[in-house]
């Protein structure tokens, strides 16, 4: 995930382990943590929204793709893949891999329902902002009279 930022960036987010000079690389890191240790669980607790909530909302007013933004949860699934190639082959757990990527399927529904409700927040911001904008302008140039009861 770190590396679909800048250099400069990525490099931060993965060295810098203090919480209070990096909280976007220790909100990333003890919050995928969780999300792994939930999704080895046999169900999920409903935890796991806050988790994904912490990371998905960093990423969404970091001006991501919707695509990119919730592409944490694909590298989490090519991870998996790609670590335990050998012990799933070997140990033909193939239904428990299945299983598994199933979760993470419905993690990225969830990922992306929290991603979108926090741009429509951001969105919903903005157009108060410049609506409030709007009319304080319109007010200051005497176009809007207040109407008498």
């Amino acid at each position: 995930m770190i590396n679909t930022y800048p250099d400069e960036s990525a490099k931060f987010f993965g060295q810098q382990k203090n919480q209070f000079a990096n909280p976007v690389g220790h909100t990333f890191r003890t919050n995928l943590e969780k999300i792994f240790d939930e999704l080895l669980e046999e169900e999920c607790s409903d935890r796991i929204k806050e988790y994904v909530d912490a990371i998905t909302r960093i990423r969404a007013v970091q001006g991501f793709l919707p695509s990119e933004a919730v592409a944490y949860v694909y590298f989490l699934k090519d991870s998996i893949q790609e670590v335990l190639k050998k012990e799933i082959k070997e140990g033909g757990l193939y239904q428990e891999l299945v299983q598994f990527q199933n979760k993470l399927d419905q993690l990225t529904a969830l990922t992306f329902d929290i991603y979108m409700q926090c741009r429509e927040q951001l969105w919903e911001q903005r157009a108060n902002f410049l609506n409030s904008r709007t009319h304080k302008l319109l007010e200051r140039a005497n176009l809007i009279k207040e109407v008498e009861e």
